[in-house]
């Protein structure tokens, strides 16, 4: 590829709307160009929807082989989960998507897929930078660069290792107990999974109850959903700190709810 090429529409980022929006356009026959500089599909493909709802799947079949019973079926010995077959598995799917979309852009006729990082060096031109090195100039450009964890400036945060929504996919192993700081949708879907897996987990949040966005009676239900699963919640928590400590991870925190 030479050192610079021109296109009609630039698309930056194969997330959502990008590879619609490439294909729509290069089927009008305009000549586009896309970039990734990391996985194709973006968020839903790689670290949202499809693979943690895939995991989901995976937290249900142990919580209802739990309650075989109930329904009159009998399961000898405990359920034990193996998370290096669920990772396996939520990789598996995540991943035939991710091919799907990449499949999908590379096969668009008038359609050119590049890989790397995408820098602006005027108002109509970019260079990427990575495994294709070309500078691209176009009329149209359209950013769909996606979005990413937002670290909260919690006291300690930058002195324990953490995980977030993205990198929590990556995790083969069952912890022990998992504190997660944030009681809305996400933050509750992790939790309720990972208690299903087997993990104790506890969720501290600094308003006055979870999924404060909802109803009243909405946020009491699923708390009462989830205690009743066995997930510990703590509302009201402010000056949440984390250290290090000998027995692993300490998060601490003032609670109007329960002991600090």
């Amino acid at each position: 590829m030479s050192d610079s090429q021109l296109f009609d529409s630039l698309v930056i980022g194969t997330g959502q709307a990008g590879p619609s929006l490439a294909v729509k356009l290069a089927n009008a026959g305009r000549k586009v160009a896309i970039v990734e500089r990391g996985r194709f599909g973006g968020t839903c493909v790689n670290t949202g929807c499809i693979p943690t709802k895939t995991m989901v799947a995976s937290a249900r079949a142990a919580h209802v082989a739990r309650r075989a019973a109930d329904f009159g079926v009998l399961i000898d010995g405990p359920v034990r989960v193996d998370m290096k077959r669920v990772k396996a598995r939520k990789d598996e799917v995540s991943g035939a998507s991710n091919q799907s979309v990449e499949k999908w852009l590379r096969t668009t006729e008038n359609c050119t897929v590049l890989e790397g990082q995408a820098q602006f060096i005027s108002d109509h031109e970019v260079r990427v930078a990575g495994r294709d090195n070309v500078v691209i100039r176009a009329q149209q450009i359209f950013i769909n660069v996606g979005g990413r964890a937002a670290i909260p400036p919690l006291h300690g945060v930058d002195t324990v290792p953490y995980l977030t929504n993205s990198s929590i996919m990556d995790v083969d192993f069952l912890p022990e107990h998992l504190v997660i700081v944030g009681g809305s949708y996400i933050g509750l879907e992790f939790a309720q999974m990972f208690r299903r897996f087997g993990s104790e987990v506890t969720v501290i949040e600094r308003k006055p109850r979870l999924i404060s966005n909802e109803d009243e009676d909405v946020s009491q239900s699923i708390r009462d959903i989830l205690t009743g699963e066995g997930i510990t919640s703590r509302v009201k928590s402010e000056c949440i700190a984390l250290s290090q400590s000998a027995r692993g991870i300490e998060v601490r925190s003032s609670c109007e709810e329960g002991d600090p």
